[in-house]
């Protein structure tokens, strides 16, 4: 049976054998994950001690300690409350441990896309690390990073890249990490969760692919180019569709270029007013002052990825002192 107790500071913990089933091992982000739900999008790993398990099991109704507090979502520091009318209620805690009161089949494509994404998005906000909503290739030896709103490009230009001979990091969510001289993203999956019109555009075809979720046209294509090794990033873009012709690159400097990063951080509505946010101030600073970040700008509609790779490979031939 798993057992649990609060602390004196009121979060709850959660302890269970090592005994206990998880038929599933997966490798993400630089953690070993155990698992009694399969994971769809995740890599398939050895077992391993874990850092991370997801586990089936009742979760609180409501927080006892929240800070943040909506509708769907309930946080402090330690604790994440998701709440779901398409697949139940998820709790993470601590950056260990995301527990899943479902209200469908654990199979469920769904469930997946939530604890790929939220859940494990809170996790890493828990770990100290800063997770953006971006994909992340190495093209040319160079770590590029393309940060945007949801629809933005950001898988269809990373798939791009790919077919010109790019590896894939991490696709959505690009976990940075500050261990070395130059801040690194971690590897996150060999997969990029792409829209079908987006696989048209790069000539693949979705026949047989796997939905991200279930009524969608957005699935998962598995990436055999992909470093599983943390890189270091060279530049970062932030993908903006504007209502004018053409691909123009803008150059991001001070409070702008700090601003940009905090607003494509994943999942920031979780932290505010809790300690996270002072640490996330911190980790956002560092990153602007380590690497350039630019506007990438492209008209509103149809990505024309041909346009925008030209105007990539011209801005890698400029020197940044941050990127030096």
């Amino acid at each position: 049976m798993n057992s649990e107790f609060s602390n004196d500071h009121g979060y709850f913990y959660y302890f269970y054998p090592m005994s206990q089933p998880f038929p599933y091992y997966y490798r993400a982000y630089g953690l070993h994950i155990a698992s009694q739900i399969r994971v769809t999008g995740f890599e398939p790993a050895l077992a391993d001690e874990p850092d991370v398990v997801i586990r089936v099991g009742e979760v609180p109704e409501n927080l006892e300690n929240a800070i943040n507090q909506t509708r769907f979502y309930q946080s402090n520091a330690h604790e994440f409350l998701l709440t779901t009318a398409k697949v139940g209620n998820l709790y993470i805690a601590n950056g260990k441990e995301i527990v899943v009161q479902s209200a469908v089949n654990p199979s469920d494509n769904n469930l997946s896309a939530y604890i790929v994404g939220m859940a494990f998005g809170a996790i890493m906000h828990q770990r100290r690390l800063l997770p953006l909503h971006a994909s992340t290739v190495i093209y040319k030896d160079k770590c590029l990073m393309f940060a945007g709103r949801s629809g933005a490009g950001k898988s269809t230009i990373a798939a791009a890249l790919i077919s010109a001979g790019a590896k894939l990091v991490a696709d959505d969510v690009s976990v940075v990490e500050f261990t070395s001289e130059k801040p690194a993203i971690r590897p996150a999956f060999p997969t990029l969760k792409i829209w079908a019109d987006s696989l048209q555009h790069v000539g693949i075809e979705a026949t047989g692919l796997t939905p991200v979720q279930n009524e969608e046209l957005k699935y998962y294509l598995p990436i055999v180019n992909y470093s599983n090794q943390p890189a270091a990033i060279h530049q970062v873009f932030i993908l903006l569709p504007q209502n004018k012709p053409g691909i123009e690159i803008k150059r991001l400097t001070g409070v702008d270029k700090f601003q940009a990063l905090k607003k494509y951080t994943y999942l920031f509505r979780g932290i505010p007013h809790t300690g996270l946010e002072q640490n996330h101030f911190v980790l956002v600073n560092q990153l602007a002052q380590k690497v350039p970040v630019h506007l990438l700008m492209r008209p509103v509609g149809e990505i024309i990825t041909s346009e925008m790779l030209n105007a990539i490979n011209d801005q890698l031939l400029i020197s940044h002192p941050e990127s030096e």
